[in-house]
């Protein structure tokens, strides 16, 4: 087992991820750490050989057997702060004459610059955790650990990487003072930290073989070439899921058990007329309870034994379609039954025998069933317990736990907007969120952006579309519809289906990580 303790001195990570220069990393990425341990060796001189070989040895581990144990950490607030590039030159290639320009010698003195531009520099503040080792008992400190758990021929290379680990003095920006440590023995490594878990989570890249290779050519380049020599990140990711998030909360819609339809052939409905399609299914379905007796659950009904509105959850109608992808077109390809958390055992069952008796409607097509639209047709829908195309993939695209969220249909307010604090768009989405089961904790803080007519969801529907297609006799006529990117500061654990039209489709949100 190779382990390797990375200690935050100062408590404070100033590290950007490559793809987002204003929002900070966390946990430092392994390839990040590769790179220090790189840029350690490279500064001896000449490099060592036995350094060199341990390098190639630890690119090679992958990340298949690796744990990190990270702490929480909370982002500082990011501003532009103005400096003057560190990276000025007298003339354009390192041992070449000076220019004979007194302007242009004086600009590399950084008081007599002009030329300053705005630089973010994003940082988190890390959570200790840890007890300090040699230090005083119960003395804890901010670190993170990287374990590889299978290592083959590490004794071959434990004293090489000994000295490598001991010259990484920073991680990230040079303002990340750092001490690094190689750990010995299994009963030093706690297990409050996570592990790698596939598919959901937050990738973090890796190094992979030839990495160093990579990077030793980068550098030759920048010794006697003008243009950014800057090494590329890595593509290699695995999936990590943070300590404080392991188990993000979740909304009263059950994310495990769903019942998918699948396009069978006929009139196939648009997108934007998705909660029309709903209410012909719980029509069709409420039509076969009762010619069948079975009895009606207020989980497929939606109204108590007063044939008043419940208040409790129940199923929620939502479209599978082909959007979120760079070539979609907004075809309307099936639809997904979702069930509440919390079901009685006699009313699942019932509901069941009811959508069992509406795939026997279709004879020519077992397992199939069919709503109809009057002289447009009718669309067949086949039971699909296992889904080959990714869109229809209920679980795999909705379920996800994710910080942002877009609607793919938009969500019915509760009220219409007014400018005051407590009726903006901001108050009733979260009140939305609130009663869509989200706690307190999750939805303090969340960020909700407003957009005007399109979603932010590649081909789905406008609200226009979507308000057109409203029949005359539905409840959400003349409600107000809003398109929403929700920003919450923790994951979430979908499905997310907001708003009053919930329960058909409309609200259903979509992972935009």
């Amino acid at each position: 087992m190779l382990a390797i303790e990375v200690e935050f001195l100062t408590g404070v990570s100033v590290a950007a991820t490559p793809y987002r220069r204003e929002e900070p990393e966390w946990p430092p990425h392994p390839d990040r750490l590769f790179q220090a341990l790189v840029a350690a060796w490279g500064r001896n001189d000449p490099p060592d050989k036995e350094e060199k070989q341990a390098l190639k040895w630890l690119e090679a581990l992958g990340g298949d057997s690796l744990e990190i144990e990270a702490p929480a950490a909370r982002p500082r607030t990011v501003v532009d702060v103005f400096v003057p590039p560190n990276d000025m030159r007298t003339s354009g290639r390192v041992d070449s004459r000076p220019t004979k320009k007194t302007a242009t010698i004086i600009s590399i003195v950084p008081e007599y610059r002009k030329n300053r531009r705005p630089r973010v520099f994003p940082a988190v503040v890390v959570d200790p955790i840890f007890e300090t080792l040699g230090g005083a008992a119960g003395a804890h400190t901010a670190a993170v650990r990287y374990v590889w758990r299978e290592t083959e021929d590490l004794d071959s290379h434990r004293h090489a990487l000994e000295r490598l680990v001991k010259e990484v003095t920073y991680l990230g920006h040079s303002h990340t003072l750092v001490r690094a440590a190689l750990l010995d023995g299994a009963g030093t490594i706690t297990q409050n930290g996570s592990k790698w878990i596939e598919p959901e989570g937050v990738p973090l890249r890796f190094p992979h073989v030839r990495r160093l290779e990579y990077l030793e050519r980068q550098y030759r380049r920048s010794m006697t070439s003008t243009v950014n020599t800057r090494p590329n990140p890595s593509l290699v990711t695995r999936e990590f899921y943070p300590p404080s998030e392991s188990k993000p909360p979740g909304t009263l819609f059950d994310y495990e058990n769903t019942v998918a339809f699948e396009d069978a052939g006929g009139f196939c409905p648009s997108l934007s007329a998705f909660p029309l399609v709903a209410k012909r299914l719980r029509d069709a379905l409420l039509q076969i309870a009762d010619e069948k007796g079975i009895p009606i659950p207020t989980l497929l009904s939606g109204h108590d034994s007063d044939t008043r509105p419940t208040r409790s959850a129940h199923l929620s109608i939502v479209p599978l379609a082909d959007i979120g992808w760079e070539y979609s077109q907004g075809r309307l390809m099936g639809l997904a039954i979702v069930w509440p958390r919390k079901v009685k055992g006699e009313d699942r069952r019932n509901v069941l025998r009811v959508l069992g008796e509406f795939t026997k409607e279709d004879g020519e097509n077992g397992g199939a069933g069919s709503l109809h639209f009057g002289r447009n047709g009718s669309w067949r829908l086949a039971l699909s317990p296992e889904p080959a195309r990714a869109s229809m993939k209920f679980r795999r695209r909705y379920t996800k736990s994710a910080k942002r969220w877009g609607t793919v249909l938009p969500a019915v307010l509760d009220r219409h907007p007014k400018n005051s604090p407590d009726q903006d768009v901001a108050a009733i989405v979260k009140r939305a969120c609130f009663n869509l089961g989200l706690p307190r904790e999750a939805v303090d803080g969340v960020r909700i952006d407003q957009l005007h007519k399109y979603a932010a969801v590649r081909a789905a529907p406008s609200i226009r579309d979507v308000s057109r297609s409203l029949p005359k006799d539905s409840p959400y006529r003349g409600r107000p519809l809003a398109h929403l990117i929700l920003n919450f500061r923790r994951r979430i654990q979908g499905p997310v289906i907001l708003g009053a039209g919930r329960f058909r489709g409309l609200g259903l949100c979509l992972p935009l990580e």
